[in-house]
């Protein structure tokens, strides 16, 4: 390494140190003690493995040990009496310590997580260590989650996979960068804040360095075992194949944080959009640290994306998509801070931002205090907002492929199997079928649905409605209202496709005695436990992909009989159908049954009507059904069973090769 280059990184990893010491005192400002405790103690308890401290493991191979941890400055808690030494032991196996994500931006609120990155080299973690190492971090999980009620996650970063880019598979990814590793480099470098160990060696470089300079350096770098620098890596974007794989998950699965999906895949637009020719985000997080002055820091990269994201926004997105940006950066901001938001003196750094922005996008205070009250917002309007925030996903996701598919066609291949299950899953929610058990537009919904529910006959709709209620016994208004359908059955399903059916849950049934239909609260629960049970959480494994566009239902099939009819009814009357595709779309389906004609007759309909729906021949033994404890109903059950039987082996398969069956 030339001489220039030793003093610039000198020069630069003096800048990175500053900035690194301010994002972590932002960091405590803006925590809870809880989650301040965690981060204080997690390095130290990560450099011993004392039976005195949590994460103890008693087996005495357990690694442990961080790489010049006793030249971390920042490090609190350094009492000789409470820890008597901070010093990395003979053979430490954590190379560098990094959190990634908000912490330590405006972006932390009180549901932000402890992400943190434990770099380690293959060859100190081979074998049993790497089990025994697991277990410790495990054990520093459960102590933060049970003693400071904070989630700490810890990834195992193995430096060799990093450096060479190796995927997750899309169905077991929990980010998008795992789906396209370059991605998740470049939030590495633009969120980091560096805890313990090595810092990362592209940080501290001249901005001037390009990839074949710093692969040049790199292997100076490495060849020095004691280096106090970590390879992590040259930020670069990814092929346009991993590009439209990141896009499609941040699609289908940014339901746990829609705020957080859009700014992301606005982002990766941006990038399409400009045909690669867009500087990274990370680059201008560095520059601007390197040459901030030192009362200006701390450099914000949460602040840094929402300002880049929204200047592209003002130009190349639709004036509703650019509200629904600036409104998904505004609530990501606030988190669940309510109107203290506007006078905790925490929030003084996310409180100028916003206030900035508001002046800048024309919005009144009034329109700041109405989003921070958003947890009182009506349910209608929490679930509004998500379904145009997943529509904005979907629909950016589709411009991105279509871009993608003009300008780099020979590059990419929508029908690989890694994204052929999250297409599928997409696709089902832009369907719009009558027949489709709706999802909740994003998980935020779980937070804010009581686990008090009401299911409300509205008799001259000739429908059922489903409120949520802070209390048992509270009115059910518009305020509350979730949605409503005809079909009792079809809004249990809703409450266990969406995983809202639990033990805990209360569910109160309003109905007005005139009214001639008649739904038991017994026979409702016994009901929700039947679809629990053969409708668990779906996930979508890559040995399911010979199933995935098959026509009709996959699995078992519940089949409900005279449901929201008196117990004594003589006779079928009513069946609904509950079944799943194979892509984990919940359809529910209804069938009117004459009284009038025979009991072989009504047996044919309903079979001849889960024949239809189904598409295939199920097996008699994947029906399940919900029907009054009645010895006609008995028959009919078995009957209906028997049918199927019969049309099975009529020559019929079980494998689809048959579409339709006429009996």
């Amino acid at each position: 390494m030339d001489q220039f280059t030793s003093e610039a990184l000198n020069v630069n990893r003096a800048a990175q140190r500053a900035n690194n010491h301010s994002r972590i005192r932002e960091l405590h400002s803006n925590a809870t003690p809880g989650f301040a405790r965690v981060f204080d103690l997690v390095p130290l308890l990560l450099n011993q493995n004392d039976p005195s401290r949590p994460g103890y493991v008693s087996d005495p191979a357990t690694p442990f040990g961080i790489k010049f941890i006793e030249e971390q400055p920042w490090l609190p808690d350094r009492d000789p009496a409470v820890w008597p030494e901070v010093r990395p032991p003979a053979r430490p196996v954590v190379e560098s310590l990094f959190l990634i994500g908000s912490s330590g931006s405006v972006g932390h609120n009180s549901a932000s997580d402890l992400d943190y990155w434990v770099c380690y080299r293959a060859e100190a973690l081979a074998g049993a260590r790497l089990e025994l190492f697991q277990r410790k971090l495990a054990a520093i999980t459960d102590w933060a989650r049970t003693e400071h009620q904070t989630e700490a996650h810890f990834y195992l970063v193995n430096l060799a996979d990093l450096a060479q880019g190796r995927l997750t598979r899309l169905d077991t990814a929990e980010s998008e960068g795992e789906v396209a590793p370059l991605l998740l480099l470049e939030e590495f470098y633009r969120t980091l804040l560096f805890v313990a160990g090595r810092p990362p060696l592209w940080s501290v470089l001249p901005l001037a360095v390009k990839p074949d300079s710093y692969l040049d350096i790199s292997r100076t770098i490495a060849a020095d075992p004691e280096t106090h620098y970590v390879d992590m890596g040259f930020p670069a974007l990814p092929c346009p194949q991993e590009i439209l794989a990141a896009a499609l998950w941040l699609a289908r699965k940014s339901e746990a944080d829609p705020f957080k999906g859009i700014l992301k895949i606005v982002a990766l637009l941006d990038y399409v959009e400009s045909d690669f020719n867009r500087e990274l985000l990370c680059y201008q997080v560095k520059e601007a640290v390197l040459n901030s002055p030192a009362d200006s820091l701390p450099v914000d990269p949460y602040i840094m994306t929402i300002e880049r994201v929204a200047k592209f926004g003002e130009i190349r997105l639709t004036p509703e998509q650019l509200d629904l940006l600036r409104t998904a950066s505004a609530l990501k901001l606030m988190g669940d801070s309510g109107p203290a938001f506007f006078t905790h003196p925490a929030n003084e750094a996310k409180l100028k931002a916003l206030t900035g922005w508001g002046q800048t996008w024309g919005w009144s205070r009034d329109r700041l205090v109405h989003l921070s009250n958003h947890r009182l917002w009506p349910e209608r309007q929490w679930l509004n907002l998500g379904g145009e925030l997943l529509n904005m996903l979907t629909s950016v996701y589709i411009r991105i492929a279509q871009h993608l598919l003009q300008r780099y066609p020979g590059q990419l291949n929508p029908q690989d199997e890694e994204l052929a299950p999250l297409a599928a899953r997409l696709l089902s929610r832009m369907g719009g079928l009558d027949c489709t058990v709706s999802t909740l537009p994003s998980q935020m919904h779980h937070s804010s649905l009581s686990s008090h529910l009401v299911l409300q006959r509205v008799r001259e709709a000739n429908r059922w409605d489903l409120h949520t209620v802070k209390r048992p016994g509270e009115a059910a208004t518009a305020d509350n209202l979730i949605g409503g359908h005809p079909r009792a059955v079809r809004m249990a399903a809703w409450l266990v496709h969406n995983h809202l059916y639990a033990p805990g849950m209360t569910l109160d049934i309003r109905q007005d005695p005139a009214d001639s239909a008649h739904l038991d609260q017994a026979a409702m629960l016994a009901l929700l436990g039947r679809l629990d049970e053969a409708f668990p959480p779906f996930h979508l494994g890559h040995e399911q992909l010979p199933s995935l566009w098959s026509l009709g239902g996959q699995g078992r099939i519940l089949v409900a009989l005279n449901f929201e009819l008196p117990p004594d009814q003589a006779g079928l009357v009513t069946a609904d159908f509950i079944l799943r595709t194979g892509w984990g779309e919940m359809r529910h389906f209804f069938l009117e049954v004459s009284p009038s004609e025979s009991s072989a007759t009504q047996y044919l309909m309903i079979i001849q009507g889960i024949l239809k729906e189904c598409g295939t021949c199920p097996r008699p033994e994947s029906l399940v059904f919900q029907a009054p404890d009645t010895p006609a109903m008995h028959r009919a059950t078995m009957n209906i069973k028997g049918g199927m039987a019969a049309a099975a082996r009529r020559g019929r398969n079980h494998d689809g090769r048959k579409n339709r069956i006429d009996i």
